[in-house]
């Protein structure tokens, strides 16, 4: 735009000087006419408008630029990092897994425990009336169970009471059930499925260990042989004799062997059930012999010999009554059956007037030879229910820590017992570690051992 301006300035002034008359000196001051005096103001108006323009056109210019230079944005310099030093990589450590401690739990069955050891006889159905003070309601027996049961206590083998080797759960008390005059068939009974009859004693005892797992379910039966038929039939709620001795006597056999396997012991009450007090020396070591030898028969007869290393050799006296000779007591005591192995026990039996519980293996006045028995009925089971509170319960212990493949390690256990006692943490007793047994007692923790029966 400037030089469009300049350019038309040159070319007016051009013109001006072409139409301009010749200079002259003479009419310097009065030489103009009224002609050329316009003309010139003409141009003087021409050149300052023209001057006038230009300034505003320049100023516009130059505001432009200002603006415009001050809406650019700022150029951000751009800064050259100093690149950082490369680290040298460092193998990652595998972090070390934290090892969870493993303990044992171990229960323990207290050296001074003393457990009821009950008695019953015949079971009869509810209604029926009872013939002698030694016969129970079916109902009674179950009244009995879960009486015994909320006081605390769990069933136990009588072999396991004997051999020392008996367990039961942490707070529980041990309890044992014996049934003289065994094999009556409401006693116990099998029905074609392999179940108790609910119409026998051991049928009741089933059920109710069916429903209630931590009772658990043990009985010892002492036999008589020689004395009664097998009722092999179940008509309702009775039980009859067949008229097929043979298939009785097989019947009886599989019995016999049902018990074994599933926790009723069989042991022996003497063939004939006889009083021993009037009976012959050389008569009771037949009653004794020759109620283990048919026993012994009819599990032959039922197929199931193999069962007979299985019968252990306990005797409970008859009407609870030792032989009145020394010759006679001598010959239970030294007793062995057929295959060589001495009695354990012998068993006598208390009614109403004598209350006593039984003592432990370990216990200092364990005397395996005159063991009591407490004859159930109301009033004795009240008598049980009211000592309850005062026997000695199972206890637990942990043992640890220590590796788990350390866990069926005799030594490692034997070792944890002692520190478990010498930290106080602990108390003594026999000690049950899964399938391991110590016993832990004056300050000294040795394996279990079954107690040793002298014999002469």
């Amino acid at each position: 735009m400037v030089m469009k301006y300049a350019k038309l300035r040159t070319q007016t002034a051009k013109v001006n000087i072409k139409n301009k008359p010749p200079f002259s000196c003479q009419s310097c001051e009065t030489g103009y006419t009224f002609s050329d005096m316009k003309s010139k103001k003409t141009n003087l108006l021409l050149k300052f408008t023209a001057i006038t323009l230009f300034v505003l056109i320049a100023a516009q210019l130059l505001s432009a630029c200002s603006v415009v230079q001050s809406f650019m944005p700022t150029e951000t310099p751009i800064s050259t990092a100093t690149p950082l030093p490369t680290a040298t990589a460092q193998p990652t450590a595998t972090p070390t897994p934290t090892e969870v401690p493993f303990f044992l739990d171990a229960a323990v069955m207290p050296l001074n425990q003393q457990a009821p050891i009950l008695l019953y006889h015949r079971f009869i159905p509810d209604g029926e009336t009872k013939n002698a003070i030694t016969f129970t309601h079916l109902s009674e027996f179950r009244s009995d169970l879960q009486k015994l049961y909320d006081s605390g206590f769990s069933l136990v083998s009588l072999q396991s009471w004997m051999d020392g080797n008996y367990s039961v759960s942490p707070g529980r008390k041990p309890l044992i059930i014996t049934l003289d005059d065994f094999w009556f068939a409401d006693q116990i009974y099998i029905n074609d499925d392999g179940t108790p009859s609910l119409y026998s004693g051991i049928g009741v005892l089933w059920q109710f260990s069916q429903e209630h797992p931590d009772f658990g379910f043990s009985a010892a039966g002492f036999s008589n042989m020689g004395d009664k038929y097998y009722g092999d039939r179940q008509i309702g709620d009775r039980f009859y004799y067949g008229e097929n001795l043979d298939a009785m006597q097989i019947k009886l056999g599989q019995t016999i062997a049902w018990a074994i396997e599933n926790g009723v012991e069989p042991y022996n009450h003497l063939y004939t059930h006889p009083l021993l007090p009037v009976t012959e020396d050389k008569d009771i070591l037949f009653q004794v012999e020759e109620n283990d030898r048919i026993t012994r028969y009819r599990l032959t007869q039922a197929g199931r010999e193999d069962l007979i290393p299985r019968l252990g050799n306990m005797i409970a006296l008859p009407f609870g009554e030792w032989p009145s000779t020394y010759k006679g007591v001598e010959l239970l005591k030294n007793y062995k059956n057929q295959e060589g192995e001495p009695v354990e026990a012998i068993f006598e039996a208390y009614l109403f007037a004598d209350k006593v519980l039984t003592p432990s293996v370990y216990s200092p006045v364990f005397d395996r030879y005159n063991l009591a028995r407490l004859t159930a009925s109301d009033i004795m089971i009240q008598w049980i229910m009211e000592q309850a509170p005062t026997l000695p319960a199972a206890q637990s212990c942990q043992l640890g820590p220590l590796q788990q493949d350390q866990a069926a390690d005799p030594v490692v256990i034997q070792g944890l017992i002692s520190n478990a006692l010498q930290s106080g943490t602990c108390s003594e007793g026999v000690y049950h570690v899964g399938e391991l047994i110590f016993i832990a007692r004056d300050g000294d923790v040795v394996p279990y051992a079954p107690p040793l029966i002298s014999t002469q």
